[in-house]
């Protein structure tokens, strides 16, 4: 060989070897963090970006502590510590590896338990881009269960720990949603006032699905919001593979895929197959998307337990494949990360589809929509629900104290750990096994019993007028009509506190003892009227409930101070007689503006009249047959938590002789006992003053000893002609149209046409006619609901199951309690009448089902006038009320004496002629005796200056407007709400000397 021939030998392989080394080590940009340390792609190439990541569940399988510390393997191989350890290990090491982390519940855990050198190599990694947070909520939210205030506090939670922990390095530009099952257009919204650029998510329906890797708009930009307020799009893109890697191509230790062996001389040499293996796999995927870069999550459920074994193996994958392009291979592989992607794609400058409605509801095949956990577990549903608005009065609490420099007893942080572990999408939407949603229970108890603290604290702080403390505060069970404080004394006090910034009327209903009148006084001692009721004998026979109370003492709280409270003294009447309501032989209840009648046959209701307008209606209870089988194939999947497939299309009547009615009449409430069977019972109320109809109804134990899985809805069917359209809410906030059988996206197939045609309701849902007649539900909590025929709404309760359905928790949903089925109490609000004032009383009643006031008891010996001369019987922390439209989202304490206050516009675009207008709110003189020295908008989140949020700007097809966040003029202290905008502002106050 000449030495001419040599030469150009060497310079060939030194060529190669440079293409390796500059492939495996792509270009970063330093100095910044954030998009400046992405690496570049190379023009001409379809660029892999390899995400490393781990998708660690916040409880399902086995609970929050048994998955961070590795117990119980036995049920599940996890442990998240390790998982953390190994990476950063891996990371530290290797510049050019890079790893995205999510779920802040877990992370901050494992933080606190680090000392500082590691703290140190965990803030350079994070500073370098190659620790990169994404999502950085609390936990992976659910998308159809969680109502939008918890989303956002878990949301907040997540974002201030990382942004006090590693600054704007640590800030999340991605949002991360890869195992949700299914998307929510108000997820969408509030992650783009978060100041997100990107959503990704892994779950759509298999039609859709199919539809977009056709015709490549697997990415687009989502129109999440009608509200004029210019920061609602959303860059979206659905991963090709799940959350999964491509298949044969996964290397941690669960795995038995084969690992990539480049030693020529072993006899399991390889490297080319595996190569061309992956390669394929890219073509493949690169198909169905419309640009030159694509994106492959690269690991799965806890994985990186071993992160070695990861890293090794992809930067094998990395350095071989990338070795071919000298051969014309058009692919480049790099670690990457979601955010690099989305910007890279930005960089295009690619005209994206855009997509205004929701990815509901998802079916994984023709036979498995996933709407049965709309419903699952609606006792832990409720629990959710009720912590939430307790949550939100503690934080008021919690800041009023702060604000006097009061000392208090209570640790607000497990209350906020408890509800942002609650948001995730195993946890809210009771798709954990039995002893999981039995360990969440235990954490959102702790949580409240730390809430109660607090609350005790604000009552022994802002009531007392001089040195005598307060006696003991108690907190009742009011949901299963248990209280001992006011069943086994003759006097005591009850303190309302209303959480709302609106001065509102609510009817109180407290559990008394019998043989004795009652007389309630207000807080200037006067007799206020109040009427003593029976409860009904199946609220009485709830399984658990320690209680001889048989009857309620009503009475109307009026004027409930905005962000305050007021104490209401009850004591014997002097009479002493026991003045319950005796039956009546009628069938009809009213008010002067509602009047509900009864069919004396079947006990159902069968008209209401609203204003003197009458619905002939009827609301009953029935009952779908769960499908049972072995999930071997689509067609033999069976009902489960996840999933919902009724044996059948029309539902059952339920098991009766007959519904009985008992009906009571008084001067603040009248109601009907309805009994159907030992399992499901009714009490249809309606209130003096109030608008709507309050279904009160109890059901279980399911009897499931015929063998057969039960799920249990309420129908109200009218005559109403809806078209087959109906409307449910967006995580209590937008409204939807739904249409029977219709998905605005894709081409749908009707193969369930029950399951199929549920959406998540968390606030309300309601059909209308052409002529304007609306017909709204409200809920207590989120439900699976639907309008399969016209003028007809039926909302799921309930339900048990004795199939699993094979989606991965391994067990039926067959929910036992006190040693029996399950026994569910729950409301539903009933609103009749034209669309504007239907629309007016949903906003208004919604927040009224949310908000309900916060009751405490105080047992006391003294006299109206000791009790007054001693303790304040009213007291509120705001100077005013609000609009009408307008609710105090949030206020909460934050480090360094300052404040976060959210306000949120409650009504959308064209809700109201007047209501739905853009309104200012004024926050000079707010809180009394302090001035507001400095206000600083923030993103959303709490976590960013809106003045710094500079989000991606994208080119959306047929835009109304681009795609991105331009900043409007800030005005503070005067505020301006445009329909449904959330405005977030960290305060700082200085007490008025």
């Amino acid at each position: 060989m000449g030495i001419n021939t040599v030469l150009k030998l060497v310079c060939v392989i030194l060529m190669v070897e440079i293409i390796h080394q500059s492939s495996a080590r792509p270009s970063i940009r330093a100095d910044n963090c954030g998009y400046q340390t992405c690496p570049l792609e190379k023009e001409g190439f379809i660029n892999v970006h390899l995400v490393a990541h781990t998708h660690d569940d916040a409880g399902w399988l086995k609970t929050v502590d048994q998955y961070y510390y590795g117990a119980r393997s036995q049920i599940q191989e996890a442990g998240v510590q390790y998982i953390i350890d190994s990476v950063v290990d891996e990371l530290k090491d290797h510049p050019d590896r890079r790893f995205i982390y999510v779920e802040m519940a877990f992370f901050s855990r494992w933080w606190e338990e680090q000392n500082e050198s590691t703290k140190s190599i965990v803030r350079e990694l994070v500073n370098q881009g190659r620790l990169e947070f994404i999502n950085g909520g609390w936990c992976m939210n659910d998308e159809a269960t969680a109502y939008y205030v918890d989303i956002i506090d878990q949301m907040s939670l997540g974002l201030i720990t990382l942004n006090d922990t590693f600054g704007e390095c640590g800030r999340p530009r991605i949002a991360w949603q890869i195992d949700p099952f299914g998307h929510s257009r108000e997820q969408a919204n509030l992650f783009a006032e978060m100041g997100y650029d990107g959503l990704f998510f892994g779950r759509l329906d298999h039609e859709d699905k199919r539809e977009r890797t056709t015709k490549k708009t697997m990415e687009m930009i989502w129109k999440a919001s009608n509200s004029p307020v210019n920061q609602s799009s959303l860059f979206t893109a659905v991963n090709y593979n799940l959350y999964q890697p491509p298949p044969g191509f996964c290397f941690d230790i669960y795995c038995n895929d084969e690992p990539i062996i480049d030693d020529p001389k072993s006899k399991d040499y390889n490297v080319e197959q595996r190569v061309t293996d992956f390669l394929n796999y890219c073509e493949e995927q690169a198909n169905a998307y419309a640009t030159d870069s694509i994106l492959l999550t690269m690991g799965s459920d806890f994985h990186y337990q071993d992160a070695n074994v990861w890293f090794k193996n992809m930067d094998k994958l990395i350095k071989y494949a990338n070795a071919r392009q000298t051969e014309g291979s058009r692919f480049n592989l790099f670690y990457s990360t979601p955010s690099c992607y989305t910007k890279a794609l930005n960089d295009h400058a690619v005209t994206w589809p855009t997509k205004t409605d929701d990815f509901f509801p998802y079916g994984s095949d023709s036979h498995a929509y996933w709407t049965g956990y709309f419903t699952s577990r609606p006792a832990s549903k409720y629990m959710i629900r009720q912590a939430s608005n307790l949550l939100q009065s503690c934080k008021q609490m919690d800041a009023t104290l702060a604000r006097q420099g009061a000392t208090k007893a209570g640790d607000l942080f497990t209350m906020k750990d408890a509800m942002g572990i609650m948001q995730h999408h195993d946890a809210v939407t009771g798709t954990e096994k039995q002893h999981v949603a039995e360990d969440y229970a235990l954490l959102l108890h702790k949580g409240v019993e730390e809430c109660r603290k607090i609350q005790t604290s604000y009552y022994e702080k802002e009531l007392v007028l001089g040195n005598t403390p307060l006696p003991k505060v108690s907190y009742c069970q009011l949901n299963i009509s248990q209280c001992e404080p006011s069943e086994t004394n003759n006097q005591f006090v009850i303190n309302v506190y209303n959480s709302m910034a609106l001065e509102v009327d609510r009817y109180i209903r407290v559990p008394v003892a019998s043989g004795t009148n009652f007389r309630v006084l207000d807080t200037l001692g006067n007799t206020m009227p109040s009427q003593s009721i029976p409860i009904a004998e199946s609220v009485k026979a709830l399984p658990g409930r320690v209680s001889t109370a048989t009857r309620e003492l009503v009475f109307l709280a009026r004027q409930l101070p905005p962000l305050g409270s007021k104490s209401y003294f009850v004591q014997p009447e002097p009479s002493g007689e026991d003045e319950t309501i005796e039956p009546e032989n009628k069938s009809s209840i009213s008010n002067e503006k509602v009047s509900v009648e009864i069919d004396d046959v079947t006990g159902l209701i069968k008209s209401v009249t609203v204003n003197g307008k009458t619905t002939p209606l009827k609301q009953e209870f029935l009952w779908y047959a769960s499908k049972s089988g072995d999930n071997s194939e689509a067609d033999k999947r069976a009902s489960g938590a996840y999933i919902f497939r009724p044996e059948g299309n029309d539902p059952l009547a339920m098991p009766s002789s007959g519904v009985r009615t008992t009906t009571y009449s008084g001067d603040l409430v009248q109601e009907i006992h309805q009994v159907y069977n030992p399992w499901v019972s009714q009490t249809i109320r309606v209130y003096k003053g109030q608008e709507h109809v309050e279904l009160d109804w109890v059901v279980g134990p399911i009897p499931v000893e015929d063998g057969i899985g039960k799920e249990i809805i309420s129908r109200i069917s009218t005559d109403m002609v809806s078209k087959e359209t109906f409307y449910t809410d967006a995580n209590g906030r937008q409204t939807l149209e739904r249409v029977l059988d219709v998905r605005e996206s894709y081409p749908y197939t009707v193969t369930e046409p029950v399951a199929a045609n549920y959406y998540p309701v968390n606030s309300h849902i309601f059909v209308k006619d052409s002529i304007g007649n609306q017909m709204t539900v409200l809920v207590d909590r989120p439900q699976g609901g639907s309008s399969l025929h016209d003028g007809e709404l039926e909302l799921m309760v309930h339900r048990r199951c004795l199939y699993d359905d094979a989606f991965g928790v391994g067990e039926a949903l067959n929910e036992m309690a006190y040693g029996t089925g399950l026994v569910v109490r729950g409301t539903h609000f009933l609103i009749l009448g034209d669309e504007t004032n239907s629309m007016k009383l949903t906003r208004s009643l919604s927040h009224e089902l949310y908000k309900q006031p916060q009751i405490s008891f105080i047992p006391s010996t003294l006299s109206y006038q000791e009790w007054s001369a001693l303790y304040k019987t009213e007291y509120q922390s705001i100077s005013r009320t609000l609009p009408n439209n307008v609710n105090l989202l949030t206020l909460e304490t934050l480090a360094g004496g300052k404040y976060l206050i959210r306000l949120e516009h409650i009504y959308d675009v064209g809700e109201d002629p007047i209501l739905s207008q853009t309104v200012t709110v004024s926050l000079e003189g707010l809180f009394p005796g302090f001035t507001i020295t400095s206000a600083e908008e923030t993103m959303l989140g709490g976590n960013q200056f809106k003045k710094d949020s500079n989000r991606l700007i994208w080119n959306a097809a047929s835009p109304e407007r681009k795609a991105g966040h331009q900043m409007g003029e800030v005005r503070i202290p005067a505020v301006l709400l445009k329909p449904m905008e959330i405005r977030s502002f960290i305060l700082t106050l200085v007490r008025i000397i």
